[in-house]
């Protein structure tokens, strides 16, 4: 198994080495953590005997696994001072958002590249992760993608880079689309007479409950939110007032702009 090195130990970077770590794939040992600032998911690899770094010239030559989990501004600078330690059978594996595959390959060229969109759940291994590669990669890269991504909570592979736009919208952004409606849900509950410690619980376990049942019944969402729905009933009350509202067509005209976002961060 290649050696990684992981640019970058913010959120992200820490919820990858933990995932690893949890499925057995690499042992602390293995990794090499590149973070300028110390903090405190450095101070706990660094107990556990992980070999952390500040500089990136500290790094060997001939980088074997490489991911990049740096903020997008950073790019230019840590794709540059690694160009040289890297080669055809280096795999680089990046999760700068809005950092296209054809801007590392300007200062990467004979690397192995693959761009994925994860998103925050990823840091308790509940993530949906999106991802693209050059066509430099081998068939061995994208199996131990896979394998990486995978260990977040569930991945799959796309040919054309631009879904990693689309999956931005969805999938990337889509926690938050959820939070969003988990604090309407709260405020609802709070405005009809629960107390906040209520209101959070019936916001927070019904999101849970309704996402566990989507998970594991064979049944389509739109099959269950009729299960739910008894024609006259409370719940075709609600759902009449979103009807007359347009609620459906606004989210996905949110979602659209939010692809058309990602494209414009993508050419700058």
């Amino acid at each position: 198994m290649k050696k990684p090195v992981v640019i970058g130990c913010g959120n992200m970077g820490s919820a990858i080495i933990d995932a690893l770590l949890k499925q057995n794939m690499f042992t602390v040992g293995d990794f090499t953590i590149v973070e300028k600032q110390e903090n405190a998911f450095t101070q706990k690899f660094l107990k556990e005997k992980a070999t952390i770094l500040d500089r990136l010239d500290r790094l060997p030559d001939d980088l074997e696994l490489v991911i990049l989990a740096v903020k997008p501004q950073d790019s230019k600078t840590v794709l540059t001072e690694i160009a040289p330690k890297t080669n055809q059978k280096t795999m680089v594996l990046s999760i700068m958002a809005g950092i296209s595959i054809a801007a590392m390959e300007s200062r990467l060229p004979r690397a192995q590249i693959i761009r994925c969109m994860p998103n925050t759940p990823c840091s308790i291994h509940q993530g949906m992760t999106v991802y693209c590669g050059n066509s430099q990669v081998s068939a061995t890269f994208f199996q131990l993608a896979q394998q990486i991504l995978g260990a977040m909570g569930k991945a799959f592979q796309v040919t054309d880079e631009i879904m990693i736009d689309a999956a931005t919208a969805i999938s990337g952004s889509g926690p938050a689309y959820v939070f969003f409606l988990a604090e309407a849900l709260k405020e609802g509950a709070s405005r009809l007479g629960f107390n906040d410690d209520q209101s959070d619980m019936l916001a927070t376990q019904t999101l849970l409950g309704a996402a566990m049942l989507l998970d594991q019944s064979p049944e389509s969402p739109g099959e269950l939110c009729r299960r739910v729905t008894s024609p006259g009933g409370t719940t075709a009350a609600a759902l009449n007032r979103f009807a007359e509202s347009g609620l459906k067509e606004e989210l996905i005209k949110g979602f659209k702009a939010a692809f058309q976002r990602s494209l414009e961060l993508g050419q700058k």
